[in-house]
């Protein structure tokens, strides 16, 4: 069998049609690996290039201004041609997509007003003191505490009552009741009037009542600090029970202090000093101290110090009465 002799020409032109044959069959698939695609992500940004190589759960973009990107094929939602129209440069990374609906404008939240500062406050107290043993001693103490405060105005009440024997005799018998009235003025003056009654069984004192107007100014109004000072008039009277009894003007001279010291522990003060008008030898003097230390928001420890000094008491009473308490607070 004789094969056909190609001629020098024809076994020229065979490796060249060769060559056409295998770039016909590979310029198809490669032709669709570079034509431009438009990439739409999962998170709605689209991106526009020429595919430079797919594998590895990856593709490869050419894009015009950034460069060759990698994308992970997993971020891919949808992938497409590019038309004409959109053979631009890709959107940015935070473009929005067309079919993302516009987020719909919430209206800003009203601003939470302040809580309305309370009117009244209230405080109750109670303790007891007992020893048995060579001498027994039983002290009862009982106090109640009323703040209206509105505005410019404030009004204190106050009823402190005690009762207590030691080895069989009475050693306390003693009701206090007050009350004062504030009045803001321009500036850090202030008007009061006080006024009060009670009685004390042990001093012989079945009836005690006062009443006084005066001007005070805030020295300091800190948030955890607070002094006051006053200057007013006193008129006092004292019914004993040995028959007599006494009635004087006095001068009033008084000052209260306030001190947070931590947000559990606080202490407060008074004195006052009463130098008689008509009688400059006779004077008064009554000081109050409280340490108060919480143990729940409402729930407090108190304890308290008074002096009592009269340098003209009824017959066989000493000039001064001095009182510790200790009880357990309660305000609301």
């Amino acid at each position: 069998m004789h094969w056909p002799v190609l001629s020098p020409n024809r076994r020229a032109l065979f490796p060249l049609g060769g060559a056409l044959l295998i770039c016909a069959l590979f310029l198809p698939a490669s032709s669709a690996l570079s034509d431009t695609v438009t990439l739409v992500l999962k998170n709605g940004d689209r991106i526009t290039g020429e595919p430079v190589q797919e594998g590895g759960g990856v593709l490869s973009l050419k894009h015009p201004a950034l460069g060759v990107l990698r994308i992970p094929l997993d971020e891919i939602a949808q992938r497409s041609a590019a038309s004409p129209v959109n053979s631009g440069p890709a959107l940015s990374a935070a473009s929005t997509p067309a079919t993302k609906p516009a987020a719909a404008s919430v209206p800003a939240a009203a601003p939470v007003p302040a809580p309305k500062p309370k009117d009244w406050s209230f405080d109750l107290q109670a303790g007891v003191d007992l020893g048995f043993g060579t001498t027994d001693r039983q002290l009862y103490n009982s106090r109640g505490h009323a703040v209206y405060a509105h505005q410019k105005l404030r009004n204190t009440s106050d009823l402190m009552f005690a009762f207590g024997k030691s080895a069989g005799i009475k050693s306390a018998d003693r009701l206090d009741a007050s009350m004062k009235t504030d009045y803001d003025l321009k500036g850090r003056l202030f008007l009061y009037n006080l006024g009060g009654a009670g009685y004390d069984n042990v001093r012989h004192i079945d009836l005690r009542y006062e009443v006084g107007p005066g001007l005070g100014y805030h020295v300091l109004r800190g948030e955890s600090f607070k002094l006051n000072t006053e200057v007013g008039a006193n008129y006092q009277v004292n019914d004993f029970s040995i028959g007599n009894s006494s009635e004087s003007f006095f001068y009033r001279v008084a000052e209260d202090a306030a001190w947070k010291v931590t947000p559990k522990l606080s202490i407060d003060q008074r004195f006052e000093f009463f130098p008689g008008i008509s009688d400059l030898e006779k004077y008064r003097l009554r000081f109050e101290g409280n340490l108060r230390y919480s143990l729940r928001q409402n729930l407090y420890l108190n304890l308290s110090a008074l002096d009592l000094f009269d340098n003209s008491p009824a017959p066989g009473i000493t000039k001064n009465d001095i009182q510790i308490r200790s009880s357990v607070g309660l305000r609301f």
